[in-house]
């Protein structure tokens, strides 16, 4: 079987040397300049080793595809003859304007799909699978088939020259992990997110604005003067990864399925590490620096937003009404259309639904169907990092959280998805290890300070 993956990734990594030999001599330090005698004999090596690779990939195209037509005309000999009754072995569907493919009739699907939705969702998984089985299996075939259908098998280069060994992942897959990514992290849900162009972001934050006072009749008396003011939060992509295995013996026709799992686990993996490193991230190299919601807003942090139970309040089912409106009083006007109540399922339960089947106005019916999950207006959202204990608590950590989170975090997405495999390391077990990296950065900056709540209010245990 032929290496055509290996191919293309020695091409693509000839080709950035070749590119960085012109940028080097185009950014010198003392001025744009012609390239040196030693670097264009280096240019023009690369060029014939391209050109060289270039025509190998041409070949084993040409086999791949001659092969196809030998196994086409194969197969037409073993058919019955007489009147066809059945649908023909393939549907031809269109990706895009300029490309068309087929997805076979035995492409396997077992039951609906989690992570690929909409009406071309089989399409999408189909083309995302077929590009799986071309760069995790080495599959010459499906390399083949993924030239000829614009599905690009993209290598993921360092920030040098040399390849790092990954693969970005093609759009189809790439989506359908950031749309569920979304669906299942409710910090990044929640939380204002900022698409990254490079490694670093600053954002603007408003610190100050405009001051009002009384103008006088008398023209001579000045109008006080202000400006808005401003500082700024900075955004550094960290790049934070996990590990799951996959068997190696994957039917070829399982692509739809092998795609489908991949976007799903991976997914649900980066949004429930997110989740953990926003409210709970202890500032450590594990979260790559990032301090969480429930790091920053403890007793010992003396923020206004931090704010303590009735005395002798230090588990959720003594948490009362009061308590819950004393977080709420603390909450600022300007956060609370957006504000919702984030804590855990355990909390959820413990807390909410007991008030709400004890407060007045109930019946059977609503006891049966539930109180829903909002409380005093606002909705209740769980997350399961949160604090879940049940039992007593005595360092003032935070039980739940109120207020809007958009306004007090902030989360920084390259966007890019890496997948990096190993046949080698697994192969014991005849499994695959596939690695899967994303970009991010995490930053609550608004939690207010020692005389003023912010947009986000703790509620915190009281054991006193």
């Amino acid at each position: 079987m032929f290496n055509i993956v290996a191919l293309q990734q020695e091409r693509a990594h000839k080709a950035l040397l070749a590119k960085d030999l012109v940028d080097k001599a185009e950014k010198d330090a003392a001025g744009p300049r012609p390239m040196a005698k030693e670097e264009l004999d280096l240019f023009d090596k690369l060029t014939n080793e391209i050109n060289g690779l270039d025509s190998q990939i041409s070949s084993i195209a040409e086999h791949e595809k001659r092969r196809e037509e030998s196994a086409a005309l194969v197969a037409k000999l073993e058919e019955p003859a007489g009147r066809q009754t059945t649908p023909g072995a393939v549907a031809t569907v269109t990706a895009s304007a300029s490309v068309t493919f087929k997805i076979p009739a035995e492409a396997r699907r077992t039951g609906a799909l989690k992570a690929f939705k909409g009406p071309d969702a089989d399409i999408k998984a189909y083309r995302a699978g077929k590009w799986a089985r071309a760069y995790l299996f080495n599959d010459a075939r499906a390399a083949y088939w993924c030239q000829n259908n614009g599905v690009g098998i993209r290598a993921a280069m360092s920030t040098t020259s040399n390849p790092d060994g990954g693969y970005l992942v093609p759009d189809e897959l790439s989506q359908a992990i950031i749309d569920l990514r979304e669906q299942y992290g409710v910090f990044r849900r929640e939380c204002r997110v900022w698409p990254m162009g490079s490694d670093t972001l600053m954002i603007p934050r408003r610190t100050g604005g405009i001051t009002i006072g009384l103008v006088g009749e008398n023209p001579s008396s000045a109008i006080s003067q202000s400006t808005p003011t401003f500082d700024q939060v900075q955004l550094v992509a960290k790049k934070f990864g996990g590990l799951s295995l996959l068997s190696s013996e994957i039917a070829e026709d399982a692509v739809i399925d092998l795609a489908d799992w991949i976007a799903g686990e991976f997914a649900y993996a980066f949004a429930n590490f997110e989740d953990s490193a926003g409210f709970a991230g202890d500032g450590t190299s594990t979260y790559g620096g990032i301090r969480g919601l429930t790091n920053i807003m403890t007793e010992a942090s003396g923020l206004a937003g931090a704010v303590l139970a009735t005395a002798g309040h230090d588990t959720f089912a003594e948490v009362d009404n009061v308590d819950l409106t004393l977080a709420m009083g603390k909450l600022p006007a300007y956060a609370r259309m957006g504000a919702k109540w984030y804590v855990s399922a355990t909390g959820a339960d413990i807390i909410f639904s007991r008030l709400g089947a004890i407060a007045g106005g109930n019946n059977t019916q609503t006891l049966r169907e539930g109180t829903g999950l909002a409380y005093l207006g606002y909705p209740v959202v769980i997350s399961q990092v949160l604090f879940s204990a049940t039992t007593a608590q005595t360092d003032g950590s935070a039980l739940l959280f109120f207020g809007d989170l958009s306004k007090s975090s902030s989360l920084g997405d390259r966007r890019i998805v890496k997948v990096f495999p190993s046949e080698h390391r697994y192969m014991d077990t005849d499994q695959i290890g596939i690695r899967g990296l994303e970009r991010i950065d995490i930053v609550n900056h608004d939690v207010g300070t020692a005389s003023a709540p912010g947009p986000i209010i703790a509620l915190l245990a009281n054991a006193a």
